[in-house]
Parts: structure tokens; C-alpha cells; sequence
């Protein structure tokens, strides 16, 4: 059974809360398509094609959605045809978000640890309202961005192309490339690396198209956005993991901060989301915290908990973000 969507000089509106569509075969998007506030379209078919047309999504804080079930997959996005405003996985693993703005589309592929909530994602080809930046970051892009729903560890691919201006934000350089997540008041650096093919067209990254995949697992919850970022020059950078597993099995057992030793007079705190502190360490982290309270033998709950770093123990903050624990 296949699905078609047409309409060529019309809108197709969706004002219900939710339109389920379910068939075994396809559904073709052959128009514009608006999902009005607070309305979901749930699609159940195993692909989704764009033909032409937009899906537009209304963009209140009660937005409208195109959601897709599991091992949905779509398929022939492109700048003329996606979804133009949020999109919804639920239950997969990996999903690969079709999104774009004003003329541009910009997918953003997660890989997710936890299945258990859905995650929405949205594309804006504009600036953010607030570009203050953390230490490690020399800019974030003042050209786009990506609006973030979800509540759950995951890596997280960014994209590029002609429209996002690249080599103006690197300097013409690529190894300057990084990802930074807004965390509501400040852009995060988010350790990533460089993917040798992009994840949205298959091509090998270079300044006029490419992908970057965060190096760790994100805590999305701790995220409303994500963008991408020129690193700051300096020779020596922190790996932080923004994730790990204290169940004695030997695999990610502590939280890891690579190059770490380069600093010896780092002083680090860790608090948890209601600001009570639950580890510290003056000088000489040695990558050994198994999420024990205070070194008092009992573990911390699982969840998510902010650290903040200070680099040469001089009182001022040069580094923040959340990990989460699971065991």
C-alpha cells in the first residue's frame, strides 16, 4: 500500500493531534504539508519520499512535529524537499533527521545508547540569539543551528554544504572544525572528530561539504542546541567524557579526561543537578572517579551531573558541561 501526498498549489494543513499513517509500502510527499501547534503526523510506512514539497512544522514552544516510527527510513531530501522544522524519532537506534530552513536542508544523524523516549530535532538556517562561547571555542556559527528535544546519551553527526560557510568560520581550515552544544546560557565545546565520508551524501568531508561526530556519547538532556564551532589554537585540548559506566566490568569504569596530566594544578568539581557537590579533586586527577559519593564508598545515583574545571587552580572556571552516569 503506498501513500501520496499531492498538492501543488495548496497547503495540506494538520491541526489534530495526531495523524497516524501506517501501510507497508511508501509515502510520497508530492506538496507543501503544515503541522499546526501542538499536532503530530506519525508515519508507520517503511519509506518516506520527497519528491517536492516541504513538511513544515510550527515552530512555537508547543510546536507541530513529523514523527517517524522505528526502522522508518525516508529518503531524495534535498534543498527543495525536507522537513522544515522538527522531526521525531522513536525507537531506533541510529536515525539520520531530515530537517532544513529557508531553502536549505541540513540533516543531523544521533545513534542513541537509550531507546526508551523519542527525540526532536529542527533545523534554523539563521543565527542564534546568544553566540557567548566557553573556553575552547574561538566562535560558533553565526549562519545556523539545531534545536534539540531528548533526554538521553547519544552521539551526535552534524552536516555542512555550500549554504553553511565553513571556511569562513574555520579560517579555510577543516582540522579547526568542532561541535559546540548550548547549554541555555553558554556554547560548550563538545569534543568530535571529522568524518572521512559525510553521513548525508556519502562524499569524502572537505569545506564545501562534510559531516563531524562527536567522539563521545552527549547527554541530550543538557542540550537545547547544537552547532558547529572553530576551536581555539591551543596546543594542548581535553577529551572530556561525557559518559561512563561504574559497574565493574572493567569497560568505562572511570570518568576519563584525556591530557588531563597536562595540567597538575587542575582543580575538579563535580555537583549533582541540584547543585549539591558529590566529588572534587585538587591537583593530579588521575582519571580514577567510579562515581563513589565524596570517597565515602557509596555510588551516586544514575543521571546526570555538571563538573566544572578549573585548569591552572587559580580560582577561575575555564571549563563546564554534564556527564551522565549509568551503570
Amino acid at each position: 500500500m503506498n501513500i501520496k501526498i499531492t498538492l501543488k498549489r495548496a497547503v495540506l494543513s494538520i491541526f489534530c493531534f495526531v495523524v497516524s499513517l501506517q501501510a507497508i509500502g511508501q509515502l510520497l510527499i508530492s506538496g507543501d504539508v503544515y503541522i499546526g501547534q501542538g499536532a503530530e503526523m506519525h508515519v508507520a510506512v517503511n519509506e518516506t519520499l520527497f519528491d517536492r514539497g516541504e513538511v513544515l512544522t510550527d515552530r512555537s514552544s508547543n510546536n507541530g512535529v513529523l514523527s517517524f516510527a522505528g526502522h522508518s527510513r525516508w529518503s531524495n531530501a534535498n534543498h527543495s524537499g525536507h522537513v522544515n522544522g522538527f522531526a521525531r524519532m522513536h525507537h531506533d537506534d541510529h536515525f539520520n533527521f531530515p530537517v532544513g530552513h529557508d531553502g536549505v536542508f541540513q540533516p543531523v544523524l544521533i545513534e542513541r545508547l537509550d531507546v526508551s523516549s523519542p527525540v526532536d530535532f529542527a533545523y534554523s538556517h539563521i543565527p542564534h540569539d546568544n553566540l557567548t562561547t566557553e573556553f575552547g571555542i574561538d566562535k560558533v556559527s553565526d549562519v545556523f543551528y539545531w534545536t534539540v528535544k531528548g533526554n538521553q546519551p547519544a552521539h551526535i553527526s552534524l552536516s555542512w554544504n555550500a549554504f553553511s560557510n565553513v571556511d569562513v568560520l574555520t579560517g579555510n581550515n577543516l582540522d579547526n572544525i568542532g561541535i559546540a552544544g548550548y547549554d541555555g546560557s553558554t556554547w560548550r565545546f563538545i569534543e568530535a572528530e571529522v568524518d572521512a565520508i559525510a553521513f548525508h551524501d556519502n562524499g569524502a568531508s572537505s569545506l564545501l561539504s562534510g559531516s563531524i561526530r562527536s567522539t563521545n556519547p552527549i547527554n541530550l538532556e543538557a542540550y537545547s542546541a547544537f552547532t558547529l564551532a572553530a576551536r581555539e589554537g591551543a596546543e594542548i585540548r581535553l577529551n572530556i567524557s561525557q559518559g561512563f559506566t561504574p559497574n565493574g566490568d572493567g569497560i568505562n569504569d572511570t570518568w576519563y579526561i584525556e591530557n588531563i596530566e597536562q595540567y597538575p594544578n587542575a582543580t575538579i568539581t563535580v555537583f549533582s543537578r541540584w547543585g549539591r557537590k558529590v566529588f572534587s579533586s585538587s591537583g593530579n586527577y588521575n582519571n580514577d572517579w567510579n562515581g563513589i559519593y565524596k570517597n565515602n564508598k557509596e555510588p551516586v545515583p544514575d543521571g546526570s551531573y555538571a563538573y566544572t574545571i578549573d585548569l591552572d587552580g587559580d580560582g577561575e572556571m575555564d571549563l563546564s558541561g554534564w556527564i551522565y552516569i549509568t551503570r
